[in-house]
């Protein structure tokens, strides 16, 4: 699952979901470094797993998949309804 670093006090989120914590750890250390001089910040910030299906790579199909499937179902439906 990939790692999203979140900051509470900014109300922001690091521009892209890592694949590594430690990636999400420098995402959250550049952060404090340019928006709070390095300290963390008073409301707190963190690092939480996501959901990989919105990204396309868990376990759901992403959407050209399933407009792929959906579309062999339909000519599959039409050959067997002769």
């Amino acid at each position: 699952m990939p790692y999203l670093y979140t900051c509470r006090q900014c109300r922001t989120q690091a521009p892209e979901r890592r694949d590594h914590h430690d990636d999400a750890e420098a995402d959250q250390q550049a952060h404090r470094d340019a928006a709070h001089g390095g300290h963390r910040p008073l409301d707190g910030d963190g690092i939480a797993h996501v959901h990989a299906a919105a990204r396309g790579d868990g376990w759901l199909p992403d959407g050209s998949c399933l407009a792929v499937l959906i579309l062999l179902a339909l000519v599959l439906a039409n050959c067997w309804g002769r």
